[in-house]
Protein backbone atom coordinates (compact mmCIF):
# COMPACT_ATOMS: atom_id res chain seq x y z
CA UNK A 1 0.00 0.00 0.00
CA UNK A 2 1.45 3.36 -1.04
CA UNK A 3 1.72 5.96 1.65
CA UNK A 4 0.12 9.36 1.36
CA UNK A 5 2.13 12.29 0.09
CA UNK A 6 3.60 14.94 2.32
CA UNK A 7 4.92 18.46 1.95
CA UNK A 8 7.77 19.57 4.17
CA UNK A 9 8.90 23.05 5.18
CA UNK A 10 12.58 23.14 6.18
CA UNK A 11 13.74 26.19 8.10
CA UNK A 12 15.93 26.98 11.10
CA UNK A 13 13.31 29.33 12.54
CA UNK A 14 10.39 27.10 13.49
CA UNK A 15 7.98 30.04 13.91
CA UNK A 16 8.49 30.99 10.24
CA UNK A 17 8.15 27.36 9.18
CA UNK A 18 4.91 27.01 11.15
CA UNK A 19 3.48 30.16 9.52
CA UNK A 20 4.11 28.76 6.04
CA UNK A 21 2.75 25.37 7.11
CA UNK A 22 -0.52 27.01 8.16
CA UNK A 23 -0.76 28.78 4.80
CA UNK A 24 -0.20 25.54 2.87
CA UNK A 25 -2.75 23.71 5.04
CA UNK A 26 -5.22 26.53 4.42
CA UNK A 27 -4.88 25.77 0.70
CA UNK A 28 -6.16 22.23 1.41
CA UNK A 29 -2.91 20.32 1.76
CA UNK A 30 -3.58 18.22 4.87
CA UNK A 31 -0.17 16.69 5.51
CA UNK A 32 2.52 19.29 6.02
CA UNK A 33 5.40 18.98 8.46
CA UNK A 34 8.12 21.38 9.53
CA UNK A 35 11.72 20.56 10.24
CA UNK A 36 15.20 21.88 10.69
CA UNK A 37 17.71 20.95 7.97
CA UNK A 38 19.03 17.98 9.93
CA UNK A 39 15.69 16.45 10.85
CA UNK A 40 13.68 16.40 7.64
CA UNK A 41 14.01 12.64 6.99
CA UNK A 42 12.48 11.82 10.39
CA UNK A 43 9.66 14.29 9.70
CA UNK A 44 8.84 12.67 6.35
CA UNK A 45 9.14 9.08 7.57
CA UNK A 46 7.71 6.58 5.07
CA UNK A 47 5.48 9.12 3.34
CA UNK A 48 5.88 10.04 -0.32
CA UNK A 49 7.44 13.50 -0.50
CA UNK A 50 5.37 15.75 -2.78
CA UNK A 51 7.24 19.06 -2.36
CA UNK A 52 9.86 20.79 -0.24
CA UNK A 53 9.93 24.44 0.84
CA UNK A 54 13.41 25.55 1.89
CA UNK A 55 13.53 28.59 4.17
CA UNK A 56 15.48 31.76 3.59
CA UNK A 57 17.39 31.44 6.88
CA UNK A 58 19.42 28.39 5.86
CA UNK A 59 23.11 28.75 5.11
CA UNK A 60 24.44 27.95 1.63
CA UNK A 61 25.92 24.73 3.03
CA UNK A 62 22.59 23.68 4.56
CA UNK A 63 20.75 24.45 1.32
CA UNK A 64 23.23 22.42 -0.76
CA UNK A 65 22.94 19.51 1.68
CA UNK A 66 19.14 19.51 1.65
CA UNK A 67 18.88 19.90 -2.14
CA UNK A 68 21.45 17.14 -2.71
CA UNK A 69 19.71 14.78 -0.27
CA UNK A 70 16.27 15.43 -1.79
CA UNK A 71 17.73 14.94 -5.29
CA UNK A 72 19.22 11.60 -4.21
CA UNK A 73 15.82 10.55 -2.88
CA UNK A 74 13.96 11.60 -6.05
CA UNK A 75 15.24 14.20 -8.52
CA UNK A 76 11.66 15.04 -9.57
CA UNK A 77 10.48 16.36 -6.18
CA UNK A 78 9.70 20.08 -6.51
CA UNK A 79 11.89 22.27 -4.29
CA UNK A 80 10.75 25.83 -3.59
CA UNK A 81 13.50 28.15 -2.40
CA UNK A 82 12.10 30.91 -0.19
CA UNK A 83 13.72 34.33 -0.15
CA UNK A 84 13.44 36.83 2.65
CA UNK A 85 11.83 40.12 1.69
CA UNK A 86 13.40 43.20 3.19
CA UNK A 87 11.34 46.34 3.58
CA UNK A 88 12.96 49.37 2.02
CA UNK A 89 12.63 52.78 3.57
CA UNK A 90 11.44 55.56 1.32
Amino acid sequence: MASEGKIIVINRTMADAENLKELIEFMDEPDVCTSTPGGWRKCVGDARLDAVFVGADLSEREIRGVVDDIGDLDPNIPIVMLHEEHARGE
